[in-house]
């Protein structure tokens, strides 16, 4: 990890970035371990880069920044290195927005949010908590040279059914954040959770450290349609957690002291708007479970100030430029869940990087956002042509009764000796292929490796390599690259005969 970009230990916690579908392609067993590898880094972390690591010359612009999230502060990092001075709003007592309101402290330690938090606060960042904007205009007047928009998506989306504002219906975010704000809630022995994003993933499983006994997510898709992180499934399952597919919630009544929810089966139909099989209720498929509460999480939508004056679509997002996340006020731009509706933290750290670049190219900036802390590896040892068979590492993760007792980190991290052999399958996306013609004989192997179709990834149709013959005695073919290779090095991978290399090979005596 030879570029610094801000969060590594957040990261190392909560990513889920689609880089790791693309290592798929190393044949070993599944895709690499990204996030564990963030995890690695951050936890040997001693502070050396934080010696070069200072705020950008001044450039005598003034940017304000609504909302203290992870798009937000992303923003914050950045512009603050390219010279600006940065203020961020946050409504808020505390900053990092649904980092801290909402992931619970079992995935994401408050330490390791704060540390973070700091090293942007220490680039000269000022972060301003319990202040509520509600107005982008008012900024400008105060004198601000631009505004970024990232205040979240916070309002919870309502079920539309019957009973829903019964006091034993909880929305799943109002627990999360009650939980994080160190209030005491009892659920109850029996729990219903209904969704399947990852906020009814943690809810579920928050619900089952406060005691809950039977927690049971109800979700209308099955789970090859849950937008929630698959390895956060698999701990829920694992912790107990049951999960009633193609279910749907139709009516809650109170009885008791408790609520009865009535439910009905579902079936897949045709894709809906999202590109998901919709579900079709089944007539005649009806049933009714009692629980002691239940905790909505089906999504939220961002709650934009009418007097922002921005473009909002029909979903309640911020209509914005896609290239430059401009908004229809000058100088006014805006990112995260406000544009993209819920997300990941990873997506919007993106979008916080994004708009870093298009707000120092409005104020006339050069919007490289590059940075390297670390020397770069000019010479280095070829990647191995044949696959290695090695055992996978595994997350070590707290024994179950511990997780469940309260809210400790569940994921203890890898030890160095697992992160190193992992490490060893890597492609080296960040070191240029280099083409050596003199060893190529000509056996295209790359080019059909460039073929390869692995869950949907790779189409023959779109190879990206080409095999070009030429008329030389001491070269048959000539390997070219396109301007669409992603150099993702599966081609070096399986070279035999080491033509193709991952950066300049060490001189060998």
């Amino acid at each position: 990890m030879r570029e610094k970009a801000p969060f590594p230990g957040v990261l190392g916690r909560v990513c889920s970035s689609p880089c790791q579908a693309k290592c798929r392609l190393s044949e070993v067993g599944g895709p690499m371990m990204i996030r564990a590898f963030h995890r690695f880094v951050a936890d040997l972390d001693r502070g050396v880069w934080r010696q070069v690591l200072k705020k950008g010359k001044s450039t005598g612009k003034r940017v304000a920044i609504i909302g203290s999230g992870p798009a937000g502060l992303t923003a914050a990092y950045y512009l603050a290195r390219l010279g600006h001075v940065v203020t961020v709003f946050e409504a808020l007592p505390e900053p990092g927005g649904a980092m801290r309101a909402y992931i619970p402290e079992y995935r994401l330690p408050r330490e390791v949010l704060n540390s973070e938090i700091e090293v942007i606060k220490g680039i000269g960042v000022k972060i301003k908590t319990n202040s509520r904007i509600d107005s982008a205009d008012k900024l400008l007047k105060q004198g601000y040279d631009a505004v970024f928009a990232a205040v979240g998506a916070h309002q919870p989306i309502k079920m539309g059914v019957d009973g829903e504002e019964s006091p034993k219906v909880i929305e799943s975010l109002s627990l999360l954040r009650r939980i994080n704000e160190g209030q005491k809630v009892s659920p109850g022995d029996r729990v219903a959770v209904v969704g399947g994003g990852n906020s009814a993933i943690d809810a579920a499983r928050v619900a089952r450290r406060l005691g809950a006994k039977e927690v049971t997510i109800i979700y209308r898709r099955t789970l090859a349609e849950m937008p929630a992180i698959p390895t956060e499934i698999e701990e829920a399952l694992k912790e107990g957690v049951k999960i009633e597919f193609l279910t749907a919630p139709t009516k809650i009544t109170r009885e008791n002291g408790s609520v009865k929810v009535e439910c009905i089966h579902m079936r897949l139909g045709e894709p809906d708007e999202s590109g998901r099989p919709r579900p079709e209720p089944i007539a005649g498929s009806e049933l009714s479970i009692n629980f002691d509460t239940v905790l909505p999480a089906i999504g939220q939508r961002p709650e934009i100030p009418a007097q922002f004056g921005l473009d909002i679509a029909a979903n309640g997002t911020v209509k914005v430029d896609p290239d430059t996340l401009a908004t229809n006020k000058a100088g006014v731009f805006a990112g995260g869940d406000a544009t993209s509706g819920p997300a990941t933290v990873i997506q919007a750290i993106a979008a916080g990087r994004r708009a870093a670049v298009s707000i120092d190219k409005y104020l006339s900036g050069s919007g490289l956002t590059d940075e390297m802390l670390a020397p770069p590896e000019e010479e280095v040892t070829p990647v191995i042509t044949l696959i290695p068979a090695v055992e996978r590492a595994t997350m070590p993760t707290l024994p179950l009764d511990q997780g469940l007792a309260g809210f400790a980190e569940v994921e203890l991290g890898l030890n160095e000796e697992q992160a190193v052999q992992e490490a060893k399958l890597c492609f080296r996306c960040d070191l240029p292929i280099i083409v050596d013609m003199t060893k190529c004989n000509g056996c295209m192997t790359c080019a059909m490796r460039c073929c390869l179709r692995v869950d949907k990834f790779f189409d023959p149709l779109r190879a990206q390599l080409k095999i070009q013959k030429v008329n030389r005695p001491e070269t048959h073919y000539t390997v070219t690259f396109t301007d669409k290779c992603d150099n993702c090095g599966i081609c070096v991978r399986y070279c035999p005969y080491w033509a193709l290399t991952r950066g300049k090979m060490k001189a060998t005596s």
